[in-house]
């Protein structure tokens, strides 16, 4: 049995790895506006493939956002010699990683508004697991396939599993956390 404190530990290197990916969407908020990303096109039944919550400016934003701070994290642990904290040392790969981690955060975000227009939920509507969820199945539909070996390597391994899982559980609680701030800042409509 691992100690407690290996895999508090763990959860922390988690969540630290997958900033890139879990300050995308609340970046785009900030950098929202604009065209959207779906051009204002309807499906046959007439309902947005998006809606105007989606922006080509937003989804850029939070990308380059959560890049930017992945690349800032990586220098604070390479400053403390914590190369297990950091994404690699091959800056192309490196820049690979923090790319479909942001990128995907927007992706599932997108993916998550396409399903709620689907279901006829209108902007800002709750869908209860997607909404928690849909940023890290965006990322995992890219980094998986493009990035097997670091995603297991960080995440799937021995110890790294426990962080894993602590972050599937500990995604809800701060994704709730940022949406009530966000709310109170007025930068949302609804705190959800």
């Amino acid at each position: 049995m691992e100690d407690v404190l290996d895999i508090i530990v763990a959860i922390l290197r988690a969540i630290w790895l997958m900033v890139p990916m879990l300050i995308p969407n609340s970046a785009a908020v900030l950098f929202g506006g604009g065209k959207p990303v779906d051009f204002g096109k309807t499906m046959k039944n007439g309902t947005r493939y998006l809606g105007d919550g989606k922006t080509w400016r937003g989804t850029f934003g939070g990308t380059i956002s959560g890049m930017g701070l992945g690349i800032i994290g990586m220098i604070i642990m390479t400053l403390l010699d914590k190369p297990s904290w950091t994404y690699g040392d091959n800056y192309l790969q490196v820049l690979l990683i923090l790319f479909l981690l942001a990128f995907g955060s927007m992706l599932g975000d997108m993916l998550g508004s396409f399903i709620k227009r689907r279901a006829g939920r209108k902007r800002g509507a709750k869908f209860p697991g997607l909404d928690q969820y849909d940023f890290l199945i965006g990322t995992l539909i890219l980094i998986v396939p493009l990035q097997w070996v670091w995603f297991h390597d960080n995440f799937l391994d021995g110890i790294y599993l426990y962080g894993f899982i602590g972050l599937i559980v500990l995604i809800p609680i701060m994704h709730r956390v940022v949406n009530i701030i966000g709310f109170k800042m007025g930068k949302k409509d609804v705190p959800w």
